[in-house]
């Protein structure tokens, strides 16, 4: 046996890349239990050469049965789960290489943002999945295996043979991995983890730690066949049944499991490593009504509470329903700075799942995956950013005959209106001609999904899938959506509201004239610039003089997408966010009549424009609260800044309970959440030494102050002081 102990040196090295966070001193590689980086390159060119001539999912299932027999095997002898191999990025990278041959062979497909000049996106995402939890645990590999064998039998066509067949070979090798690594375990004196590997070669898990073992391998492997896991499931109601069991035929105790859920938590951190992060469901209502709340949720919150670290997060579901000393739970980790969990609106978003064809059942199942975008576990593909959309764009087209400031078409050549009415009507012309084009390249890029990434694994796990015997790139799960992404819906409410300031309200320039500088980015008109940023309308405000403009917008950005067929079996979806986007989507985008200078981030999701949220966090509660949030099926997000005046305390945690809950009774879908005041965020930029523990949530992940840019510390200073009413 040759077992490496991977070094200080090497460590720094992976750290600083996601495609190796597992590597950290003291793990161990049995360079013995597989092939090297350069061997296992060469079994997947010849397994994809013995394909030739057959669908590529053949040649995918004898790829994965290659990485999965012979990838190299780490352990750790301290923790008390396996998680990590070496080399997982090995599809990954062939992936990029047919999307980018796929991609160069249409020249006329416009599709990324240098094709577009940062208008719009369009790609194939695998980034954004949650499998269907409740299978990979009642059968574990081998169960799934014999489940695709079974529904073989009555296959009726070769290609769901083909498909099954597939199926049964990958999970084969995945069953396989688990003796490996329980070899490696026994190697190495690391008992208990052998001891929790070696039965899952054969059957499912009949105990906590075997649930959490198999989960954790599981998400290791799908992301190895590249598709990111980006929820863990409804972690309590998934896991309950294994951590009671395992109380009363006392294999555990209440500790002792909340040793291996911490020891879980951790693995997850490091299988992480630079993604913005996996989330863990918790909370929410049943199909009835009732709130869900157990062992479980306490046992998590008081792991997240004391780890006190950036990942993974949280998603907590709260409704009309869910008692206050529940939600409160949740608000004391906010108040004490543990802000990586995200609040869903059980009400709002079941609303929004109604609309879109779902039962009772499946929506007492949802998820938030990735960030903030809701799906039913295990039942659906959300392809939450398959296509992103700058909705301040249009802004230059409607000034530039249907032309960016830079030349590029966003839609049909028109005359300048004369004034603001005219000017929205345009705006949402060049919108709607922007947004076809936009699913329409993702819809071409789709239909090409079979061909450029199947997915054995994932699609085993997914029961509809099996039923009817067909790849997710085929539309195999029971609901096959593709998000598209709107951003900058803030900035242009703001740049609408100052159309009709500076043109109809106080005359200060023609619309001829706005259009010049515009184009000169706001050259010798300083004084207007400052003017029109501080004292035009501003979204966030609780301003009906912008707040309408947005209302208008996303009801129209909306019905066109939701009702649009994709590319796999389904439709598109609206969302309404931009993540950290808005600094790279305002780098492509000009000055527009907000104030905003050409190449400014756009604003960051559904909050004020940066220094312009004047009036407070509830001001800007009631201007999302006015949106019909249930018509973003791809999510919508609000960010806050909670000051630390009110979190401190012992009535903190209520106070924000409070809060939370009226925004949620008021429409809010989604909402996310930062304790800090303006003073503090000012001392932490000087003084960062005395900082290193200070987490910020960004925009759908948490990250410690200090690795953030100067850049993005100015922005959360900004919006601090504008909400204190204080000087930046």
């Amino acid at each position: 046996m040759t077992v490496r102990t991977h070094t200080a040196q090497e460590n720094n090295v992976a750290a600083a890349s996601w495609l190796d966070p597992g590597a950290m001193p003291g793990m161990l590689t049995d360079e013995a239990s597989g092939k090297s980086r350069a061997e296992l390159e060469s079994l997947l060119d010849e397994a994809e050469r013995a394909s030739a001539g057959l669908p590529f999912i053949v040649a995918r299932t004898r790829q994965m049965a290659v990485m999965l027999d012979h990838v190299r095997l780490c352990l750790h002898p301290a923790h008390m789960f396996a998680h990590w191999t070496r080399d997982k990025d090995l599809l990954d990278a062939r992936f990029v290489r047919r999307l980018r041959g796929f991609v160069e062979s249409m020249p006329d497909l416009r599709c990324e943002r240098t094709h577009t000049n940062g208008a719009y996106i369009a790609t194939l995402d695998r980034f954004h999945t949650c499998p269907d939890w409740e299978s990979i645990l009642t059968l574990g590999p081998s169960g799934i295996a014999d489940r695709a064998r079974k529904r073989r039998e009555s296959a009726t066509t070769p290609d769901e043979r083909l498909f099954l067949g597939c199926v049964m070979e990958v999970y084969e090798a995945f069953a396989r991995l688990f003796g490996r690594w329980a070899d490696f375990a026994e190697r190495i004196g690391s008992t208990a983890v052998a001891a929790t590997l070696r039965p899952l070669a054969e059957r499912p898990p009949r105990t906590l730690r075997e649930a959490l073992q198999l989960a954790i391998i599981y998400d290791h492997c799908q992301e190895m066949e590249d598709e990111s896991v980006r929820s863990q499931g409804l972690f309590d109601r998934l896991f309950i049944e294994f951590y009671r069991r395992d109380l009363v035929e006392g294999r555990e105790t209440r500790e002792t499991a909340k040793a291996l859920v911490r020891d879980w938590f951790l693995r997850l951190r490091s299988l992480n490593g630079g993604n913005p992060g996996k989330n863990i469901g918790l909370g929410g209502c049943d199909a009835t009504g009732t709130a869900v709340w157990n062992e479980l949720d306490e046992i998590c919150f008081e792991v997240h509470y004391e780890l006190a670290m950036p990942s993974p997060k949280l998603t907590y579901r709260f409704g009309e329903n869910t008692p206050r000393e529940q939600l409160e739970t949740a608000t004391k980790c906010l108040a004490d700075g543990r802000t990586s969990i995200v609040f869903a609106n059980d009400d709002v978003l079941a609303e929004s799942f109604r609309r879109r064809g779902k039962t009772p059942d499946e929506i007492a199942n949802y998820v938030l995956i990735g960030c903030y975008e809701p799906g039913i576990m295990g039942r659906e593909i959300i392809s939450s950013m398959a296509c992103q959309i700058n909705l301040a764009k249009p802004v230059e087209a409607v000034f530039n005959n249907g032309r960016d400031f830079a030349g590029f078409q966003i839609g049909p050549e028109c005359a300048l209106p004369e004034d603001s009415e005219s000017f929205v009507c345009e705006y949402l012309r060049q919108t709607e001609a922007l947004i076809r084009n936009a699913l329409h390249a993702t819809r071409v890029i789709e239909e090409r999904w079979p061909d450029l990434n199947p997915s054995p694994l994932l699609s085993g796990a997914f029961r509809d899938c099996i039923e009817k015997a067909t790849d997710i790139s085929r539309g195999g799960a029971k609901y096959n959506q593709s998000g598209c992404v709107c951003m900058g819906l803030p900035t242009i409410a703001d740049s609408l509201a100052a159309v009709k300031w500076i043109v109809d309200e106080t005359r200060q320039a023609t619309m001829a004239e706005l259009g010049a500088i515009l184009r000169s980015n706001w050259k010798d008109r300083e004084p207007l610039r400052l003017a029109v940023s501080r004292i035009a309308p501003k979204w966030g405000n609780n301003d009906d003089r912008a707040d309408g403009f947005a209302k208008t917008v996303m009801s129209a950005v909306a019905r066109q997408i939701n009702a649009t067929p994709n590319g796999h079996g389904g439709t598109f979806q609206a969302g309404f966010w931009t993540i950290d986007i808005d600094m790279s989507a305002g780098e492509t985008t000009g000055a527009t009549p907000d104030g905003r200078c050409a190449g400014d981030p756009i604003a960051r999701n559904n909050s004020a424009t940066a220094g312009c949220g004047r009036e407070g966090v509830t001001a800007l509660m009631l201007s999302n609260a006015k949106l019909d949030l249930a018509d973003a099926p791809d999510g919508h997000i609000l960010d806050v800044i909670i000051p630390a005046s009110l979190a401190r305390g012992a009535t903190g945690p209520a106070a924000i309970a409070a809060l939370l809950r009226a925004y949620f009774r008021a429409g809010g879908q989604s909402i996310h959440v930062n304790c800090f005041d303006a003073a503090l965020l000012r001392d932490a930029m000087a003084h960062p030494e005395k900082y290193a523990d200070l987490q910020v949530r960004v925009c759908g992940w948490n990250v410690l102050w200090n690795n953030l840019s100067r850049r993005e510390q100015e922005h959360f200073l900004a919006t601090a002081a504008a909400q204190e009413g204080s000087a930046c």
